[in-house]
Order: structure tokens, then C-alpha cells, then sequence
């Protein structure tokens, strides 16, 4: 018994064996927590960093299949243009339709030079993304194959054509549906246009168009909040005007002219009346027709655009009124012949003169309806040095006019048309808003064209037998005055003049690189104007070349101008003052020479043709002489070109002509462009 007590009492006291604990202790808890948020932070990075990318990868997809599909489209309707590049210089038979290239007085430079800035201590070009965005192309195409182009007009359009071919009187209850719906139709043959158009402030229109400019800004100098000059929003349109003179009435039926499209009355229900396919009476519009916010005065500006809200048939006035030749409310389709003459095409519209010359019995040869240019061009310095030129008539040689240089009005752009209302709460055109639309986003609409004749401008290597990598400056490029400068001064530059694209009138585009040869403020940065030197005289053989609008470097607009430019009517001057500037590339016509009246200059202190509204024999010019058969300037032989009232604005024939396209991801700032040439048929 006291033996197994003892081993008992023995055990008893003999150590425990110990367990192991059964959890994680409080420090190894804060150390796994913190190694699993790390983990997960990574992860999330790392999750963040792909959707980062595959985000961007897709708007970067996007914007190169929207980019490809606009500019295929263009390619393609290029391709199907009817005529060649090659102007009217003479009295040849016009071509079988026409090409127009407008070129707007902003340039790729323009937002590098007047947006530049050094206020932190490096140079920021905050806005350069942006491109030149106001030029404007168009011409007659004929669809390939069996392709056909589609377009709306009202329905009673076609049936009182078929009420006509029938022999009948019309009766628009003979008929089913209602007479103002639009219904399809095809054709052939089309006029396209291609144009750029800003968003607008909507309190602007219809009186003053201004284009949204809200983005903000700080002043370089002052620090004051301030709007950049460029528009927030650029959409890209494209319009396609069905031809189709097959359309009009003959013989005079229904109360119009012969060989226009009927007419018909819409009865409101304040119980006024406006008529379908009436253009404004010119220059007056009547109360029958614009009904609210239109300026009487302005019907020759826009006076065709409620016709072209309501149908897409490619028309022109009628210009006859009381014998003279006078635009009036009547339309009439085109034929792909009446499009070869400038006043029948989309948007073409002539100045009264007592608004371009204050002379009475004229008016300015067809120009573009364009608004204002771009605010950009009255950007001044901190000491409210001017960057442009003067927007105000001047004896400057360049000049950009305050009005007629800018965007297409807004009334031309589906469903933008507050010029011409049924009611306060009808705007013409309004349920067809965006069907003209090719793409928003837009930051450059650049067309261009080959100068043979421009001259670039490329470093000269210290060694000619080492090979180095030269930078080369053209006429598009933010340094290109500087370097003629350079080249001028028999510096280390070197002129190589090869030809390359150009904007039309390069040297004098407000917002180009040159912006002429007198004093100019480079850019934000300058502390004083840039004047050339031109030690060895040779400034004229780069001014002049066959696109560039000169022919001489002089003060006075009437001989540095090309004479073709200003008999075209796309430039006037009043005396020394330029009170038009529309440079174009036109294959024109020669019907201005065998009409039986006078375009031309109207006194000697002034250049540029313009249109008189005299009766043949009523004044003291001669009319046509460029057509009479005889050699009235005793000159050059008989009807040369010299007696010609009328010249396309640039007599060279185009060897391409480039169009980009520059768009962006507004949310990404992604930038992507393309650009398409045409060589002609």
C-alpha cells in the first residue's frame, strides 16, 4: 500500500507535459493583416493598371475605326468627283459639274503661335492639339455601278410633278399621305460638301452667331480668367445634294417660274402662311417667310438655307427679277451645267454693294454665307500688342474681314436654322438634326493643296560629308517665318524649294505661320514685333508661287495680290481697304463672259470684280469683251485673257489636294488624325 502511495505522491509531483498554443498571437495578427492589405493594394493596382489600359486601348480603337471610316467615306465620294482639277482659264466649255476647296484663315500654327506659354519658366503649348479647322470642300460626284445617293424632299414635290406629266391640275387630295412629308429619293448624280461647324452659344443666334468657348483659361499676364479663342466643340458635316433638274415644272405651271420647283403654302396655326421651296426674297426677306428672329435685312445671307432644311435637292435662285438679273424667292434644281457657275452652288450668296462697297446697282460675285473668324485671330499680348492682323479694314496687306471668313452659318447645318420658323417652337429642319452629322470631337478639318513653287527651309550640316538628320520647316510649320528669316540673312539655313502642301494664300493667312511681311508679334512670348529684312531682295521668290495668292511684296493689297484672285471676286478691295478675302481653289466658268452683263472692277482706286444689276447698255461699261470677237485692248490678240471680266481665282491646275481629319477622346485627350489625297479623275 505505501508503496503504491509513494509512486502515486511521486507521480503526482513530476512535471506536465505542455500543449502548443491554439491561435495566432496579437503581433502575428497585425503582420498577416498587414502583408494581406498590401496584397490586395497590389491587386487592386495592378486590376486598376489593366482596366487603365484596356480602357485606353479601346478609346484608342475607337477613335482609329471612327477616323478610318470618315476618312474612307471621303476617299470615296473624292473619287467619284466628275471633273478634273484643272480651272476655266479661257472660254472652254466648263466641265460637267465642279471642285471647290475654301481655305479659312486658321492654320495648323495658329494655336502654337497665339496660345503659347512661359508664365511657369518652360513653355507650354496648351491648346497645339488643335489643327486648322475651318476650310470647307465640295463637288459634283456621279455614284459608281449600281450605287445610287439617297435624299428627302416634301412629298407634294413629286406628286404635282406627276399631276404635270399626266396633264393634270394638281390636287393634293388626289394623292395619299400628307404633301409636306418627306420621302426618298435617288439619284446619280449629287453635289457634296464637307465642312466643319462649332457648337454655338444658343442666346447668339440667330443675329450674331458665337460658337461655345466656356473651357476656361488663365491669362498669361494678367491672371485673369479668360476664353481660349477656340471652339469647345467641332463636328464634321457632310451634306448630299441630290441633282435632279428632272424635278422642275415646265412650262410655267402653277403660278411659277418656268423651270423651277413648285411651291406650296403651309397654313399656320396663328394663322399666318410660309411657303415650302421659297428662298427670302433678296436682299429683304418677307414677313411670309421668316416668321420670327430674322433680320429682314439678311435675307441675300441665308435666305436659301430654310429650302435646303427642307429638302436635299441641290437648287439655286432664280435670277430673274423684273428683267435684271436679281436673285429672287424662286428655286430651281441644278444640273450638273448649272453647277459649273459659282451662284448655283450650295451656300453661295452675293454681297449687296451697299454692304461691301456702299455702292448701289452691285453686288460681290458668289462667295461662301461664312460668319466670323475664328476669336483666336484678336488674340493680343499683355500689352495689348495685336497677334493677327488687324480684323478691321486697313491699308495693310493682310487683312482678315470681321465678317465672310469664319464657319458656315449655322442656319446651312440641319436643324441649326433659327432664322426661319413655322412658330416660337418650331425651327425648320429640326427633326432632321444630325443627319448631316459625319463625327463630333473634332480638332482639325485641314484641306491643302500641292505647291510645286513653296519653298522649305532645312538646316545646313557643319560638315556636307557627314551624314545628320536635318529638320525641315514648310509653310505649315510655327517656325517657318523664322527660318525665311534666317534664309534671307544668308544664315545656316538652306531653301529647297521642292513643292509641298500648302494652304491657299499661305504667306497672308491671319493665323498662318507668315502672316505677311510687315511687323508681326510672333507669338505670347514676344517682347517686340518681327519686321523682315530683306538684304538681297529675294523675300518675292518665296512669296510668290502659283498657290500662294501674290505676285509682288508691296504695302498696297491691288498689287500684291494676284490679279486672277481678285477678278474672281473671292478678294475686293475698296481702295487700299480688303473688304472680302476668300481665297479658293475653283474650277469656275466661263459663263460670266457671255451673260450680258458686267462683272468686273467697278472704279480704278479699287480691285476685284464685282457684279452689276444695270441692264445691258445702262452705264458706261462694256460688256463681255472677252467674248465679242474683237481685240478691244489692242493688245494680245482678240478676246485674250486680259479682256476677260472674269478669272478663276487660281489659274493653275491642282496636281493633289490633301484633306485631314484630326479628332480626339475628350475624356483620354487621346489625338488621333488621317489624312486622303485626290489627284483628279
Amino acid at each position: 500500500m505505501n508503496r503504491l502511495h509513494n509512486t502515486r505522491q511521486n507521480s503526482m509531483h513530476q512535471p506536465q507535459p505542455q500543449t502548443a498554443p491554439t491561435g495566432f498571437t496579437l503581433v502575428e495578427m497585425l503582420v498577416a493583416m498587414t502583408i494581406t492589405l498590401l496584397m490586395m493594394a497590389a491587386l487592386a493596382r495592378a486590376f486598376a493598371y489593366v482596366g487603365t489600359q484596356i480602357q485606353e486601348s479601346r478609346a484608342d480603337t475607337q477613335l482609329a475605326t471612327n477616323l478610318r471610316d470618315i476618312t474612307t467615306k471621303l476617299q470615296d465620294d473624292l473619287a467619284q468627283c466628275t471633273v478634273e482639277l484643272t480651272p476655266n482659264t479661257g472660254l472652254d466649255e466648263d466641265q460637267n459639274g465642279y471642285f471647290l476647296y475654301y481655305e479659312g484663315p486658321v492654320t495648323d500654327a495658329t494655336s502654337s503661335l497665339f496660345r503659347a506659354d512661359d508664365s511657369s519658366g518652360t513653355l507650354e503649348l496648351k491648346d497645339a492639339r488643335y489643327g486648322d479647322f475651318d476650310d470647307y470642300i465640295a463637288f459634283t460626284a456621279v455614284a459608281k455601278g449600281s450605287q445610287w445617293f439617297r435624299g428627302k424632299v416634301p412629298r407634294y414635290i413629286l406628286n404635282m410633278k406627276s399631276a404635270e406629266l399626266a396633264g393634270d391640275a394638281y390636287d393634293q387630295n388626289d394623292f395619299a399621305g400628307n404633301p409636306f412629308d418627306p420621302v426618298t429619293i435617288t439619284s446619280k448624280y449629287a453635289e457634296i460638301i464637307y465642312f466643319a461647324s462649332p457648337e454655338y452659344a444658343l442666346p447668339s443666334l440667330p443675329a450674331s452667331p458665337a460658337y461655345l468657348d466656356v473651357d476656361g483659361d488663365t491669362d498669361f499676364g494678367s491672371g485673369a480668367a479668360i476664353e481660349n479663342g477656340l471652339p469647345d466643340r467641332i463636328k464634321i458635316h457632310r451634306r448630299v445634294l441630290l441633282i435632279r433638274p428632272d424635278l422642275n415644272l415646265t412650262a410655267g405651271a402653277y403660278g411659277t417660274y418656268g423651270g423651277a420647283l413648285p411651291q406650296k403654302s403651309k397654313t399656320l396655326a396663328s394663322g399666318g402662311t410660309h411657303y415650302f421651296m421659297r428662298a427670302d426674297d433678296w436682299p429683304n426677306a418677307t414677313t411670309t417667310t421668316v416668321t420670327a428672329g430674322a433680320n429682314t435685312a439678311d435675307g441675300w445671307l441665308y435666305g436659301m438655307a430654310g429650302v435646303h432644311q427642307q429638302c436635299d435637292l441641290s437648287v439655286r435662285r432664280i435670277l430673274v427679277e423684273n428683267g435684271l438679273p436679281m436673285p429672287n424667292g424662286f428655286v430651281a434644281a441644278n444640273s450638273l451645267a448649272d453647277l459649273s457657275k459659282p451662284h448655283n452652288r450650295f451656300a453661295h450668296v452675293r454681297v449687296p454693294g451697299k454692304i461691301l462697297v456702299g455702292g448701289g446697282n452691285l453686288t460681290s460675285m458668289p462667295v461662301l454665307a461664312l460668319g466670323r473668324p475664328a476669336t483666336i485671330l484678336s488674340a493680343v499680348t499683355p500689352d495689348s500688342t495685336r497677334l493677327a492682323p488687324n480684323t478691321t479694314p486697313t491699308a495693310a496687306t493682310i487683312v482678315t474681314p470681321n465678317s465672310l471668313s469664319g464657319f458656315i452659318r449655322p442656319e446651312f447645318v440641319l436643324g441649326n436654322d433659327l432664322s426661319h420658323i413655322n412658330d416660337p417652337n418650331d425651327k425648320w429642319g429640326l427633326q432632321r438634326i444630325g443627319e448631316d452629322l459625319v463625327t463630333n470631337n473634332v480638332l482639325g478639318f485641314d484641306v491643302q493643296i500641292f505647291d510645286p513653287g513653296a519653298a522649305l527651309f532645312s538646316d545646313n550640316p557643319a560638315d556636307p560629308t557627314t551624314p545628320v538628320i536635318q529638320e525641315t520647316v514648310g509653310p505649315g510649320d510655327a517656325g517657318y517665318r523664322n527660318a525665311l528669316q534666317a534664309w534671307l540673312n544668308n544664315s545656316v539655313v538652306s531653301k529647297r524649294e521642292r513643292g509641298t502642301f500648302v494652304d491657299l494664300g499661305y504667306p497672308v493667312l491671319a493665323g498662318g505661320a507668315m502672316r505677311g511681311w510687315q511687323p508681326r508679334r510672333l507669338d505670347r512670348r514676344s517682347s517686340s514685333d518681327f519686321v523682315f529684312t530683306d538684304p538681297n531682295s529675294q523675300l518675292s521668290t518665296v512669296v510668290v508661287s502659283p498657290f500662294s495668292g501674290m505676285r509682288a511684296v508691296t504695302a498696297d493689297p491691288r498689287t500684291a495680290y494676284q490679279d486672277a484672285l481678285q477678278r474672281s471676286g473671292r478678294m475686293v478691295t475698296s481702295d487700299q481697304n480688303v473688304v472680302l478675302f476668300q481665297p479658293a481653289f475653283d474650277t469656275y466658268t466661263s459663263a460670266y463672259e457671255k451673260d450680258g452683263f458686267y462683272q468686273g472692277p467697278w472704279n480704278g482706286a479699287s480691285k476685284g470684280s464685282l457684279w452689276t444689276t444695270l441692264l445691258p447698255g445702262n452705264g458706261s461699261v462694256t460688256v463681255d469683251r472677252g467674248a465679242n470677237g474683237l481685240d478691244d485692248d489692242l493688245q494680245f490678240g482678240v478676246d485674250d485673257v486680259n479682256e476677260r471680266e472674269t478669272l478663276a481665282p487660281f489659274l493653275n491646275a491642282a496636281k493633289a489636294v490633301r484633306v485631314t481629319v484630326r479628332i480626339e477622346n475628350p475624356s483620354l485627350r487621346f489625338v488621333r488624325q488621317s489624312s486622303v489625297e485626290y489627284r483628279g479623275k
